[in-house]
C-alpha cells in the first residue's frame, strides 16, 4: 500500500504538471490528452488503495468458506478462478484503451466526425473515411469490444460465483455502469455533444473503469494471501 500510494503521490504531480502546460501552451492536443490519461490512473491507483485497506480485503472476503459456494455448482471463495481473472484483466484494459482513445476523439475535434447512430452515414461502416471518421470509428469498435468483453466478465461471475458478493456486487454495477454509458454515448452523438450529457458521458466511462478495475483485483485476492 504505501509503494501504491508513492505512485499515486508522483502521479499527482506529474498530473499538475501536465495541467499547468495544457493552460500555458493553449491546450494542446498531445498534453491535453496525457492529461486526461493520467487522471483515469489516479483515479485507478487512489480505488486501488482503498481497496487495499479496506476490511474485506484484509480479512479475504470469508475465504475457506468456499463450502457455500461449492453448494449452488460455484467455485469456493478461496478458489482461484484464472478464466475469470484473465478476462477481468483483459476487460479493464481495453476499457483503458476505449478511454484514451476518447480522450482522443474528444480533444481533436471528432466527436461528430460520424453524425448518426447507431449507423455511420447510414451503413454500418462508414463508406468514406478521414483521420477524425477513423478516431470516431475506433472508438465505438471500442465500445462494441469492451461491452462483449464486460458481458463474458460478468457472466463468468453470475455463472460460477454468483454466492460471492464481494465478486457479484462491482458484476452487477458494472453491467449498470455499461448500460448507461451506451445511453450517454448515443445521446452525447444525437444531442450533437451537448455539455452536460458529454461530461457525464466522460465521468460514467472513468466509473466504469474503476468498477472493472475493482473486480480484476477481487478476483486476484487470493493471490496476495499476505496482505491482510
Amino acid at each position: 500500500v504505501r509503494r501504491l500510494g508513492y505512485l499515486a503521490l508522483g502521479a499527482v504531480v506529474v498530473q499538475g504538471i501536465l495541467g499547468g502546460i495544457t493552460v500555458l501552451w493553449y491546450l494542446p492536443d498531445a498534453i491535453s490528452i496525457a492529461h486526461a490519461s493520467l487522471a483515469q490512473i489516479v483515479f485507478c491507483l487512489t480505488a486501488t488503495i482503498a481497496l487495499a485497506t479496506s476490511t474485506g480485503w484484509r480479512r479475504g472476503y470469508g475465504q475457506g468458506t468456499g463450502d457455500r459456494g461449492q453448494a449452488r455448482g460455484g467455485r469456493g471463495q478461496g478458489e482461484e478462478d484464472r478464466t475469470l481473472q484473465r478476462t477481468a484483466i483483459a476487460t479493464t484494459a481495453v476499457i483503458y484503451a476505449q478511454i484514451l482513445i476518447g480522450a482522443t476523439m474528444r480533444h481533436t475535434g471528432a466527436g461528430l466526425a460520424i453524425p448518426d447512430f447507431p449507423l455511420s452515414f447510414g451503413h454500418l461502416v462508414p463508406p468514406f473515411w478521414d483521420w477524425k471518421i477513423a478516431i470516431h470509428f475506433a472508438h465505438r469498435v471500442g465500445a462494441a469490444t469492451a461491452t462483449v468483453l464486460i458481458g463474458a466478465t460478468t457472466g463468468r461471475v453470475f455463472l460460477q460465483h454468483a454466492r460471492r458478493g464481494e465478486l457479484r456486487r462491482p458484476a452487477l454495477l458494472l453491467l449498470i455502469l455499461l448500460v448507461l454509458q451506451i445511453t450517454l454515448g448515443a445521446l452525447t452523438v444525437l444531442s450533437l455533444k451537448q455539455f452536460l450529457i458529454n461530461s457525464l458521458h466522460v465521468v460514467n466511462g472513468a466509473l466504469v473503469l474503476v468498477t472493472s478495475l475493482v473486480l480484476a483485483l477481487r478476483a486476484h485476492r487470493s493471490r496476495f494471501a499476505d496482505a491482510g
